[in-house]
């Protein structure tokens, strides 16, 4: 089990500031931590579920599939980090998927808990679409580097993004606080693992970026920056 209870992580979110207290008692009620083990979904693309979610402990990654089977991640989500509230507005089908990267656990909010403290607080309307305006900015940025930009700048554009979320700054260098493989930076960058490797392999010949096993340093940040460009 985990050391944390759910009115903490309710009260934290964005999702809820300025919810009265007695409602965010009510949702903390309705609400349970359940465990995820590593590979485990906590939906699927396709499936019907409506309840929200907030990472409690571990990594969750939202990604989309083909019917080819190729695998693009959209987003890495850690601790703090809500997410499913579509299922707040609609009963079709989840859009991407929700897989525990390694062993989480995960705070889920059944929808009817949901509506019927926005039916007491209709202010959760407005904070719901602050963060999904949010979102929304990010998908388009997403969007617009897979469709206009070279892998090189894709690949250092997510880094810096993983960076800016779970970096730790050490005298002038900055250390990735998660673990991520090559094929992981190939499915969230839309690109082939031997390609990523090599774009890792010049980082790290010109200074840049230093792998130890899944672990990685950025020693220039300027130098990586500058790899988000239109013509590399």
């Amino acid at each position: 089990m985990v050391d944390v209870s759910p009115l903490d992580m309710i009260g934290d979110s964005p999702w809820f500031v300025g919810l009265p207290a007695s409602l965010l008692q009510q949702l903390a009620q309705a609400a349970s931590i359940r465990p995820f083990n590593r590979g485990a979904y906590v939906f699927t693309e396709g499936e019907i579920d409506t309840d929200v979610y907030c990472v409690v402990t571990g990594r969750i990654r939202i990604a989309i599939s083909s019917e080819g089977g190729h695998h693009f991640a959209i987003t890495d989500l850690t601790h703090g980090a809500w997410f499913g509230e579509q299922g707040l507005v609609s009963e079709t089908g989840r859009a991407a998927s929700a897989e525990a990267l390694v062993n989480s656990h995960i705070l889920v909010l059944p929808r009817s808990a949901m509506l019927e403290v926005a039916e007491a607080w209709p202010g959760l309307y407005r904070n719901l679409l602050r963060h999904h305006v949010a979102r929304s900015r990010e998908l388009y940025s997403l969007l617009g580097e897979v469709l206009f930009y070279p892998l090189r700048a894709r690949v250092a554009s997510r880094l810096l993004h993983m960076l800016d979320n779970h970096g730790i700054h050490s005298n002038g260098e900055v250390s990735l606080e998660m673990k991520l493989t090559q094929n992981d930076f190939a499915r969230l960058a839309l690109g082939s693992r031997q390609r990523v490797n090599r774009i890792f392999r010049d980082w790290h010949e010109r200074g840049i970026v230093e792998r130890n096993g899944d672990s990685i340093t950025v020693k220039d940040l300027e130098a990586l920056a500058a790899e988000v460009s239109l013509e590399t």
